[in-house]
């Protein structure tokens, strides 16, 4: 009862910050939380909106309260609180009112130290990101920290309402209130369902209206007027969030924390006039194919002309222009990697610099396709860094890759990457679907998950002297999204430096003669190299126990949770096929081979086989076979795929067992 009751404030208003008691020392945890390296007792989170003046507009804060309880040593760095700031050239975001305290146990009694200024430090990440760090001091196993801010904003955009940490939340209250003007979508994210306290209240506050002077600046001049709204309130209050843990084969542990997404769907400037956002797909399509934003800025790159003449002159095949166009903006442009929002982008400038983001190399290259008479549509996506867009929405995007519609299908590309082609993308866009913007205001759904199969095959030829010594040749051949890994890693080094990669990658030292085939970018990327070793066999008496697998024998099953709850993503398909040939050791024949098998996965979603032959009497041979056809599998099927691998697991740890004659 005293545990409710001194919690209860927080379920349904802001409570006090410094305030901290004993009773906090005590709140009960459960296994978990105990386990855990720190607990959030407390989270508290208010946005709310206020019109300033006429200049200014409406603003939003948000109040951020947290109260965090530091288990043990690894939990220290929640002593550290990071707040990101957006800034662009008309809207910002500033931090007010901090306030943070560190709390500790001394003499059974509660010895609170403030966090002086010198502790908050305000420093910028880039032209666009600013960042505020708060240090707390005095930070013990078994303290308590508490902090508190408000951050202003000019974006109308609201920031997702987290529950889910990585660490156990024992209690967390929200609040969102948004005027009458602003309609927002709300989404839920994570396996939890969350039913809000909705209601409509009516609010009246003093708005100034400042007289401007002619070049639109401030007077001294201010009419005061009294305004009416409603305010849309949505009140979120959970208990005993479980920490969000980190699973193999997940694209983005975001897309699965525990929260409320809202989107802009429409906003009111005047009475009566509403622009629409976000409210469907279509509405998503003509807000980006206005005139002055992506539509607008791919139609307006005039200065593309010149070249795009130049390179039609060439071929009038659409495949060889399509090439000609992609090679063109892809050797010329270098990705930024910062971010790529489209609303703030200059295609001209990037032009220029040889440098932009992927949202700018892509809209070059679609604009320049389109000059030189083919089919050519942007697609805007969403990297797996970002999340996963499965409503309408606008600010979702932060990733544009470019389309041309060829023989009855559209082909995509990313001009982005030096290692890439058209038809392959990087991993870091293989997220669910993108929007392709159609020239008539509409969009069209585009699966960003590759349907080819990317191979990884080994050839291996080896020799074993009669003192279990190896002796080999291998090759390896890569396509698709596996040749790009290897590109990615390899291409442009040094020799010293590749060769230092494949000994790190199969775990041996002797390696000489590496040859590598990596230039012809559309092409398999190959890596031949001959080895020695001796690890692979092990003498007992007068038999040589043999792993046939060598460095290519999966190690261990990565599924080893006893459930799962998310998805599981391949991140593409994949075919790993390996065959190795063995000339035996003079004066020894196979005393035993491991039986061959053969495994498959229900609804087609892959398969294994292996088998193990005697192909004349000094030499044996294995064949394996590993064989992906899905990128994202339900977690429905966890036990049937976490069965699959320990089988091959066990399979290749078989020996065979060769004797002397």
């Amino acid at each position: 009862m005293i545990l409710f009751l001194f919690i209860a404030p927080v379920n349904a208003q802001e409570f006090k910050a410094g305030k901290i008691n004993k009773e906090y020392f005590d709140i009960p945890l459960n296994k978990e939380e105990k386990a855990a390296p720190a607990v959030f007792l407390n989270k508290y989170r208010r946005t709310h909106f206020e019109y300033r003046d006429e200049l200014d507009g409406w603003l939003s804060y948000t109040i951020v309260h947290e109260v965090v309880k530091i288990n043990s040593i690894s939990g220290f760095s929640y002593g550290t609180k990071k707040i990101q700031l957006y800034n662009e050239v008309r809207e910002s975001e500033v931090v007010k009112k901090v306030e943070a305290y560190t709390y500790n146990i001394e003499d059974d009694k509660v010895v609170k130290v403030k966090t002086p200024k010198e502790r908050i430090i305000k420093s910028a990440i880039n032209d666009n990101l600013d960042e505020v760090t708060i240090t707390m001091p005095a930070i013990k196993q078994g303290a308590i920290i508490e902090y508190k801010y408000i951050v202003e904003s000019s974006y109308y955009e609201i920031d997702d309402v987290i529950f889910q940490e990585d660490i156990p939340v024992k209690n967390v209250f929200a609040i969102i209130e948004t005027p009458q003007f602003f309609d927002y979508n709300k989404f839920v994210k994570g396996y939890r369902d969350i039913v809000s306290k909705d209601y409509v209240r009516l609010r009246r506050e003093n708005a100034s209206f400042e007289l401007r002077t002619p070049f639109g600046g401030r007077t001294n001049k201010t009419l005061v007027n009294r305004i009416k709204y409603n305010d849309i309130v949505s009140e979120y209050h959970l208990q005993d969030i479980p920490a969000l843990k980190e699973e193999p084969f997940v694209n983005n542990m975001e897309n699965y924390r525990i929260a409320v997404v809202y989107e802009l769907a429409t906003v009111e400037f005047k009475k009566g006039i509403k622009e629409k956002r976000a409210k469907s797909w279509d509405e998503v399509a003509a807000y980006l194919n206005n005139p002055a934003r992506v539509a607008g800025q791919i139609d307006r790159a005039s200065f593309l002309n010149d070249i795009s003449d130049t390179l039609k002159s060439k071929s009038v095949a659409t495949l060889d222009r399509m090439h000609l166009a992609y090679r063109y903006i892809q050797d010329r442009m270098v990705w930024d990697k910062e971010g790529n929002k489209f609303r703030s982008q200059d295609l001209k400038k990037a032009y220029y610099q040889k440098k932009g983001t992927a949202y700018e190399i892509n809209a070059l290259l679609v604009s320049l396709l389109k000059r030189m008479g083919l089919q050519a549509a942007p697609v805007m996506a969403s990297t797996k860094n970002s999340g996963i867009p499965i409503f309408p929405t606008v600010d979702g995007f932060d990733y544009a890759i470019a389309a041309v519609y060829y023989d009855n299908k559209w082909i995509l590309m990313d001009a982005s990457g030096k290692n890439l082609y058209p038809g392959l993308l990087p991993e870091r866009v293989m997220n669910w679907e993108g929007r392709l913007l159609k020239e008539n205001g509409t969009s069209l759904a585009i699966p960003l998950f590759s349907n080819q199969h990317s191979d990884d095959k080994s050839s291996v030829i080896v020799s074993i002297d009669n003192k279990g010594k190896i002796s080999g040749k291998c090759r390896k051949k890569y396509t698709n999204n596996e040749a790009l890994y290897i590109r990615n890693i390899l291409k442009g080094e040094d020799q010293d430096y590749k060769e230092d990669v494949v000994k790190e990658i199969i775990n041996e030292n002797n390696v000489y003669d590496v040859v590598f085939e990596l230039d012809k970018l559309s092409e398999p990327a190959i890596i031949s190299y001959s080895f020695e070793t001796s690890n692979y066999t092990e003498l007992v008496d007068n038999k040589i126990y043999l792993s046939p697998h060598l460095f290519l024998e999966k190690p261990e099953n990565p599924f080893k949770a006893s459930t799962r709850e998310l998805p599981i993503d391949f991140i593409y398909p994949r075919i790993v096929e390996n065959t190795i040939t063995y000339k035996l050791p003079k004066g020894y024949a196979v005393h035993s081979m491991p039986e061959s098998l053969v495994l498959k996965l229900s609804s087609g979603l892959g398969s294994y086989k292996i088998a193990f032959k005697q192909v004349n009497g000094q030499s044996i041979q294995v064949i394996s076979s590993f064989k992906n056809n899905s990128t994202l599998v339900k977690a429905d099927a966890y036990q049937e795929i976490k069965n699959f691998y320990e089988q091959i697991v066990t399979k290749e740890k078989e020996k065979v067992v060769l004797i002397k004659k």
